[in-house]
């Protein structure tokens, strides 16, 4: 356990708090067990969080900061679908890899997002970095690039739920064809950038 005494003690819990999420899950994540984890007293973590959404919409914030950088590209330069299918990609395996924090950011446990001004931004801003990708490569109209990209953005989320419950099925029981369709998604998740090849050139024509 690490005692934090100086510096920016904000930003310090905060980091405290994403590793505990990550660790032991959103729902075991309090600011009682962030000032025990921290080595600070009962008292300073509310200083900072007046009340545990709002330590939720911290780490939340952070998680999509994260979940920005790991697929930002230049969308000033050419974008090819080969760079949607790498953000597809980074996008599944950010949620596959941040399980616990992926659940708090997409969950409603946080309710309001604009009631957290910074934590709008950053989700916002990690799907505006997808749209305008997106925009890139459709001919369409910015209403319909919308639609699209909304189906796209459903897909990939939807995939990282799937392909988690791969990662928890054995091999075995993974060929087994009374599982329906986990089969097919393990194989998707072996062949995972042909798949998004096909199913974004398919909402691209479409």
């Amino acid at each position: 356990m690490k005692t934090y005494h100086h510096g920016n003690l904000k930003q310090e819990l905060i980091d405290c708090a994403c590793r505990l999420c990550e660790r032991d899950g959103y729902t075991k994540l309090s600011i009682r067990s962030l000032a025990k984890e921290s080595g600070v007293s009962q008292t300073a973590p509310y200083r900072h969080f007046k009340t545990k959404e709002a330590l939720y919409a911290s780490v939340a914030t952070e998680g999509f900061k994260k979940l920005s950088k790991a697929f930002s590209i230049d969308v000033s330069k050419k974008i090819t679908k080969k760079h949607l299918v790498e953000i597809g990609c980074k996008y599944i395996e950010f949620g596959l890899k941040n399980a616990n924090t992926y659940d708090l950011m997409f969950g409603t446990a946080v309710g309001n997002f604009a009631d957290y001004p910074e934590l709008l931004k950053s989700a916002n801003s990690s799907y505006e970095n997808l749209r305008l990708s997106f925009s890139k490569l459709a001919n369409d109209s910015d209403e319909v690039v919308d639609f699209k990209c909304i189906t796209l953005w459903s897909m990939v989320h939807g995939l990282v739920g799937i392909l988690r419950k791969v990662q928890v099925i054995g091999d075995e029981a993974l060929i087994n064809p009374e599982l329906g369709p986990m089969s097919t998604a393990n194989v998707i998740a072996g062949n995972l950038e042909d798949h998004l090849d096909k199913v974004i050139s398919g909402i691209i024509k479409n």
